[in-house]
């Protein structure tokens, strides 16, 4: 009988044995495969790239104008409490000039056609930009050549920014202040202007990628090169990984 105890007492102390010894292998596989699910284990990376800026001269003072020279206005277009003129500047009734009229005083803005057929391809606009208010002036320089003119109104002395291109103003980076999109051409080179503390400065998205076209999609906020999805952040451009 006690020969049968001792048989049931070392079975019973094996099965326990064995029990415990399969739970410690269990434990440490599955902390083992939680670290593993923790991990990021996909090497496809997004890519990203460094924005480098550098100044862009595209602002000037604007010349004041006698009422003499605004005789021959083809078209007048007020907003707000200011008045943008079409004119033609010389006789010939050829190339298009726009002008603005701040308080009692008159501002020639520049060249913004060739003709004045095709009115409807001058238009003005009030957006904000860089974090300040200005009169936008559309107009176009040739075939597939238009023309953004942003009129600084907050100053005694108004500048005129002037930039060939598609502009939309978009807070691309998020950071609550609205930078410049500027995009040109039959495959598109798209750029960002932004202001710094005492100038501007532009990026070529084109010559970052090293890409021959990159759009800007207004809706998503992101840049399309290729099938290649991007957005800014934090002075860079990252790759959207889908």
């Amino acid at each position: 009988m006690k020969k049968l105890r001792f048989t049931i007492l070392t079975a019973l102390c094996l099965l326990a044995g064995c029990n415990q010894a399969s739970d410690v292998p269990a434990m440490n596989s599955t902390l083992y495969e939680s670290d593993i699910h923790g991990l990021n284990t996909d090497t496809n990376e997004a890519q990203q790239y460094t924005l480098s800026f550098e100044i862009a001269n595209i602002e000037k003072p604007l010349m004041e104008l006698t009422a003499k020279q605004l005789t021959n206005s083809i078209l007048t277009q007020k907003i707000g409490g200011y008045t943008v003129y079409f004119y033609h500047k010389n006789r010939d009734h050829g190339e298009v000039n726009a002008a603005i009229q701040l308080g009692t005083n008159r501002f020639e803005i520049g060249q913004v056609g060739y003709s004045a057929q095709n009115t409807e391809l001058f238009t003005v606009r009030q957006v904000d930009a860089f974090g300040k208010n200005y009169i936008k002036v559309n107009g176009v320089c040739g075939a597939n050549c238009p023309i953004s003119d942003y009129i600084d109104v907050n100053t005694n002395s108004p500048k005129v920014m002037r930039i060939e291109a598609h502009t939309v103003e978009a807070d691309v980076d998020k950071d609550g202040i609205k930078e410049i999109v500027a995009t040109v051409g039959t495959i598109a080179q798209t750029s960002i202007y932004k202001l710094e503390p005492s100038h501007t400065v532009v990026t070529n998205l084109n010559e970052t990628l090293g890409v021959q076209e990159v759009t800007y999609d207004n809706e998503a906020n992101t840049f399309v090169a290729g099938t290649t999805n991007w957005i800014v952040e934090g002075g860079r451009l990252l790759e959207i990984v889908r």
